[in-house]
This record gives C-alpha cells, structure tokens and sequence, in this order.
C-alpha cells in the first residue's frame, strides 16, 4: 500500500508519511498522534511501533489517504466480474462493430449516415452516404464542400432534432393555428414565432421551446412532427 498527501505527495510506506509528518510539525504537543502512541510509551520510537501497527489509523489521523496496490487477485476479480457481465459485453461489442460499420466521415461531421445537414452558405440539403461521399438528393458528390467541413466543423448545420414533447406541442400548434406553416427563430434574437403561409408573423411563443431551432432558422411544422428522437 502506499499513502498519498492531502498536497498529492506519494510515500510508499508508513514510515515515510509519518517523517513527513513529523517535519511538518513544529510541537509534539499539539500532535495528533500523541494519545494513540501512549499505549507504545515504554519502546524506543512509540511513534514508529504505533503507525507500523496501526497504518490505516494512522494515515487517517496524519491526513493521508490509503492507496491500494492492485494485486493479480483483484485484477483476477475484475476481468471476472466482466465476464459475468455478458449483458455489457454484448452492448459494447455491438457499439464497436456499429462503429465499425460507420464511414469516417461521420465521426469527423458528427452526423450519422443518411442524416440531413447542410454546410454553410450553401443551404442545399446534404448527407452522408453508406460509402462515405457527401452528396445530394440528386446523388450529386459535393468535394469542395467536404473539404470545408472538415476545415470549418462550425459551418456544419444539422437538422434539428426534437424530442416527443416538443412534437406534441407542434401537434397543438398546428390545430390551434391552422393556417401555421413554420416555428422559427428571429435572427439576432432568442424570440420564437409562429409563421404562417409567405412567412406571415401569426404569434409568439415561449422562447425556450424548440431549443434546436437556432437564431435566424426556421422549421416546418410536419417537419417537427415527424422528427422525434
């Protein structure tokens, strides 16, 4: 075992964390140790017999904390105890093979395959192919534009993604305002809006709804309805 300082110094034995101590110290009248090393009062370094003793108390009353060693016994023990986990094994095995599967490219965009963005200022509606290549709908391959996402991680522009809650209160919206087309964001402001047919202004709402849709952007309703986690 060894014993670690209040200040992360390390010593490897009791004896060291107790010279330590000791030089730290100025009165051994006002020693923590004082009262446990009564009992070693009649040997030659009663500090010493009693930390040798007693090294976990000692350590504790010294200010130090106890670090283990880690033996083959415990490290036996926890490789067993993941073993006896096939439920874990099995996710992380998945998760690395999922990953596996996973062109590059996604783990650099932060996108998943197949998953809309576009990369600024081009607002055309990107993804990632299962081989990788960003292109369009049209499967058109756009070089120049993966260049700049890697280049420019923060032109990168994801499609919202909403949660069940903000997809019912789309829902609502929808039936209390027929004639609503969009949620959107006004530019430079955190206000929220309702916008109807030629981007007509029909109500505000609470500005901490639809946390996804970003200043300056806006988002079709049946687009929200649709786009639940």
């Amino acid at each position: 075992m060894k014993f670690q300082s209040k200040t992360g110094e390390v010593a490897l034995t009791i004896e060291q964390a107790l010279e330590r101590f000791c030089d730290s110290k100025k009165d051994c009248d006002y020693c923590e140790l004082q009262e446990p090393v009564q009992q070693y009062k009649g040997t030659k370094r009663p500090c010493h017999e009693y930390a040798r003793a007693n090294p976990y108390e000692a350590a504790r009353l010294m200010g130090f904390e106890v670090v283990e060693d880690e033996t083959e016994d415990s490290m036996f023990y926890s490789q067993s105890l993941e073993v006896l986990n096939p439920a874990k094994a099995i996710r992380e095995a998945l998760e690395k093979e999922a990953n596996m599967d996973k062109p590059r490219i996604c783990e650099v965009l932060g996108v998943e395959v197949g998953e809309r963005f576009s990369i600024s200022p081009v607002e055309k509606q990107l993804y990632v192919s299962e081989s990788g290549n960003i292109i369009d709908d049209d499967r058109h391959l756009f070089a120049q534009l993966f260049v700049d996402a890697i280049n420019h991680p923060d032109r990168i522009i994801r499609k919202p993604r909403f949660t069940q809650q903000e997809v019912e209160s789309a829902k609502i919206i929808s039936v209390l305002f027929p004639e609503a087309t969009h949620i959107g964001r006004l530019r430079g402001s955190n206000a929220l809006i309702i916008i109807g047919a030629d981007n007509g202004w029909i109500a505000n709402i609470e500005n901490s709804l639809f946390q996804e849709i970003k200043s300056g952007q806006s988002v079709t309703l049946d687009e929200i309805i649709g786009g639940a986690e």
